[in-house]
């Protein structure tokens, strides 16, 4: 009846349609409607009818009426962009041309709101680009399948990584829009800088709109750096840190080099060695700059307790009673963890650990700054002062502006000690800042741990000129799971040396775990413990820990093993007694000290040497082999304590460590580490108030993670900038102090680092720093064959008269006696790596050597010691062809060919 009506007024459906929906007329004024009419179509148009408008549009798009035939002109109007939609007839044309036109207005009004100069990006993205969003979405992104109504999860292409393709795009063609919104395709520069990518691949991107020029990233990379200054020293930001003296922050240094080396050599054109020094500036938020007051420290100098100082006293220092604790605990933990059933315990070890500690720094991200390198020598005392002078006011601190207060100042062992030297040098200016008394010089804990594995390596390795028989030995072990000896036993590598003693270690103490259980098997004795349900508790095993630690851990243990022959003590109940020894010739240790000299030069002639008498070895009525490993298990077990204290900020225990590694020192031949230690523990006992004391130590260790247990030493961090620094400045052949390096590079290398991070961990849609165990090859089977062969020679039961060299290990005892500790002993009994009498101290550098040893980290995965040596090298390939874009001189000038690895 309605049609009817219609075609008897001469309307078409379309006029009637189109007039229906009409509020004004010709001329832009109101329409007068019906109240029917009106009440009508705004029900309709209002989504309140039965029928929608979605229901009509739905019912045009798939009317057959509608459709537009293959061979019509119409045909092309489909999505049409170009052509107004009110000009398009047929209903499907005119459909997806309207909404094509109409999104295409929307989107652009996204992104003329999303490159606006106070947003943000990623945000932005999401909340302004809504449509945007979604239309990337549907290309990028296929339908999820479902399958029995459940929704299928894609394992290759996941939703969380389109939506970084698509984020990435949508940013492209922002950029294209405008310079302004640069920032993603800046921070991709960025990147492909720091990856030490081609600079012709950085001009093709620039051309495909993916990132800027490079002459636009150096100019950000300039600004950037000034930015990170002024962070520090102030220049318009009110809070810097460095100029704020209501803050607290540590400086840590260390020299950097490389060696240039000269394909064409000429006069002037000399091979060199490249040094300069690099410097970070840690914030220490938890810490009350109050502590460092001038006058106070002057205070406790004047009191004169250095005078009274005697080894007893030194002794007196070290908590023992933690010490017994710690040690027990770590008995567990090893067992705990090489034995499945026991994983469970290894939360409560951890608890327990962290319920007797006393310091342990407070959780959270550090905050670093690298500062600018400098092309000083710390070796020359007056380059060291202006490379000093320089950092300084990096940080806010000038001759005529500075805070009269102690700016603790880090480093390894030769730069504390130069550091010590130039306040001497200094000590009669008058002013605080001349005289260098605002600085408190600080020996860091990475190159001393790694010193202290050089010296568990050179004292208990064993025989080197040929294979060791000696269970007790750490090359006996090495041996047997074919590790080769180190080929400098000066310089061990830190990674395979830390990883080495952990594995031997673990196989001992589970082999004395054995013993103590009577089991030969102690794999299978407690899966069959697990079946029976009747595993022991921490109840259970924390009194046996206990007991183990004391007889093969300590001091009175060894005393036991070389003197006890009594099967009544304490000891000799612990210990259970072997089969008998059979005696042998015992090896001459003197040996090895001819196969370690160096070799000298051609012509050099031989200096007269007094020839020494022969003593004949002493023999010992106990278990001299046992005596020489606990000897190895009480050194091995304080630098396990050492690395787990330093992943867990606990500073309280870390300077336990230090005290006892002051006596291991002095009782060898590293007496430059004796001194270091020596004057760090006095400075922190009879020099410092409690307060600055416990300042101090803070300054040990940082987190730059943020996740518990992932603390580092602040010389190592200073080496992991180091060493991305130097790969610039080798590829480039550029010195430290260059522009380029030091105003662009220097003060940037933390951005670097973080975006390669934040961008290589976002694209896999894992965390940035994720908690998980670095994959290495499992250590297990090393750990069986080691136990299986400790078990076979009964090397942890008490043997009379066994002895098989005549190796001295106990460092400990030979420190308070030691007078110094200076190299070489007399005896016939020092260890097998000792230096003949010609050469000086172990810790002396070999002038001209590069070291390129493995740097690695440790940190904690559920109660687990991690050693992690993974390359921190990123091998900058081309990136002297960006850096040419800065003006740097060609050639290097003159440097001393001398290395410092700190130890």
């Amino acid at each position: 009846a309605v049609l009817h009506a219609i075609k008897e007024q001469n309307w078409s459906f379309a006029s009637f349609l189109y007039h229906v929906f009409q509020t004004k007329d010709g001329k832009g004024k109101p329409l007068s409607r019906s109240t029917v009419h009106a009440q009508m179509v705004s029900r309709f148009l209002g989504g309140r009818a039965e029928n929608s408008v979605s229901d009509i549009l739905a019912a045009w798009m798939a009317s057959p009426d509608g459709r537009v035939p293959a061979h019509s002109p119409n045909r092309n109007l489909m999505y049409s962009t170009s052509i107004p939609y009110t000009t398009i007839k047929p209903v499907r044309a005119a459909l997806t041309s309207f909404a094509t036109q109409i999104i295409g207005k929307k989107v652009a009004c996204e992104a003329e709101s999303a490159v606006h100069i106070s947003s943000g990006l990623h945000a932005v993205i999401e909340k302004q680009q809504p449509v945007t969003v979604f239309l990337c979405n549907n290309i990028a992104m296929r339908r999820p399948r479902t399958r029995a109504g459940v929704v299928l999860v894609r394992k290759t292409r996941p939703p969380e990584t389109v939506i970084h393709v698509m984020t990435h795009a949508i940013a492209a063609m922002n950029f294209c829009r405008t310079d302004q919104a640069n920032l993603l395709p800046l921070a991709r520069g960025i990147l492909y800088f720091g990856s030490s990518a081609p600079v012709e691949l950085m001009n093709y991107n620039c051309r495909i709109g993916s990132m800027p020029a490079p002459q636009t990233i150096r100019r950000s990379m300039i600004t950037l750096s000034e930015e990170e200054a002024k962070k520090i020293t102030g220049g318009g930001f009110p809070d810097a840190h460095g100029a704020d003296p209501e803050t607290a922050g540590f400086l840590i240094v260390d020299n950097c080099q490389n060696y240039h080396k000269q394909n064409d050599l000429r006069i002037g054109r000399e091979s060199v060695m490249n040094v300069g020094m690099a410097g970070l500036y840690f914030e220490a938020a938890d810490v009350d700059p109050a502590v460092f007051d001038l006058t106070d420290k002057r205070k406790q100098i004047a009191r004169g307790l250095r005078k009274s100082v005697t080894v007893d006293g030194l002794l007196a220092l070290i908590d023992s009673p933690d010490s017994e604790v710690i040690g027990a605990l770590m008995f567990i933990e090893c067992l705990a963890r090489l034995i499945p059933s026991l994983n469970s315990l290894l939360a409560e070890i951890r608890l327990r650990r962290s319920a007797t500690a006393t310091h342990v720094i407070a959780p959270g991200q550090s905050i670093v700054h690298v500062l600018a390198s400098n092309g000083k020598k710390e070796t020359i005392s007056t380059e060291l002062k202006n490379a000093m002078l320089d950092f300084a006011a990096q940080i806010g601190q000038t001759p005529g502006k500075f805070f009269k207060r102690k700016l603790p100042v880090g480093g390894d062992g030769l730069t504390y000690a130069m550091l010590l030297q130039l306040q001497l040098l200094l000590q009669f200016h008058n002013d605080p800042f001349e005289s260098f008394e605002i600085f408190e010089p600080q020996l860091q804990v990475w190159h001393t741990k790694w010193t202290d594995i050089i010296r568990i390596f050179q004292t208990h390795w064993g025989r080197i000129s040929g294979k060791s028989t000696n269970p007790a030995s750490l090359g006996y072990s090495a041996g047997k799971i074919g590790r080769a000896a180190p080929s400098n036993m000066k310089k061990v590598e830190f990674y395979q040396g830390s990883q080495l003693l952990s594995v031997v270690l673990d196989a001992k103490l589970l082999d004395i775990w054995g013993v103590a259980f009577k089991t030969k098997d102690i794999f299978v004795y407690f899966e069959t413990l697990q079946k029976a349900k009747t595993l022991p508790d921490m109840e259970i095993l924390l009194p046996m820990a206990r007991k183990l630690y004391r007889a093969y851990a300590t001091a009175r243990g060894r005393d036991h093993a070389l003197y006890d022959v009594t099967d009544t003590s304490d000891w000799a109940r612990t210990v259970p007694k072997g089969s008998a020894w059979v005696h042998r010739e015992i090896e001459d240790s003197s040996l090895d000290k001819k196969a370690q000299k160096k070799p000298k030069p051609a012509g050099e002639p031989k200096k007269p040497r007094k020839p020494k008498q022969k003593l004949p070895p002493k023999q010992y009525d106990g278990d001299f082999v046992l005596a020489q490993e606990i000897d190895f298990i009480r050194d091995a077990l304080n630098s396990r304590k050492l690395a787990t204290a330093v992943a867990e900020g606990d500073i309280g225990r870390l300077y336990e460590c230090i005290k006892y590694m002051l006596f291991t020192f002095a009782g060898s031949s590293h007496s430059n580490y004796r001194g270091y230690l020596l004057e760090t523990v006095m400075s922190l006992e009879y020099e410092s108030s409690p307060g600055l004391k416990l300042a101090l130590l803070r300054g040990l260790v940082w987190n730059l993670t943020g996740l518990p247990d992932h603390c580092e030493e602040g010389d190592f961090i200073v080496e992991f900038f180091n060493r991305l620094l130097e790969d610039i400045v080798q590829h480039k052949s550029a010195q430290f102090d260059d522009t380029f390096i030091r105003d662009i590079i220097s003060r940037n290398l933390r951005h670097i680092a973080l975006l390669k991070l934040a961008w290589r961990t976002g694209t896999s849609g894992k965390p940035p720093f994720p908690n998980f165990k670095h994959a290495s090859p499992t250590e297990k089977p090393e750990v069986r064959t080691l136990y299986k062969l400790y078990t076979d020679v009964e090397l942890h039961h008490r043997r009379r008269h066994r002895q098989i060299d005549d190796r001295d290990t106990d460092d400990f005892a030979k420190g308070p006696s030691s007078g110094g500790g200076d190299g070489e002993s007399d005896s016939e009994t020092s260890t097998a790596s000792s230096e003949s009498e010609s050469e000086s101290d172990e810790d002396s550098e070999d002038e001209g050597e590069i070291n390129f040893a493995t740097r690695g980290s440790t940190y904690m995965v559920n109660g687990e010691l991690i050693f992690d040596g993974r390359d921190m090298m990123t091998g900058p390939e081309d990136l002297d062809k960006f850096a040419g874009l800065v003006d740097t001189p060609s050639e290097d000038e003159d440097a001393g060919a001398e290395d410092d690895s700190g130890i």
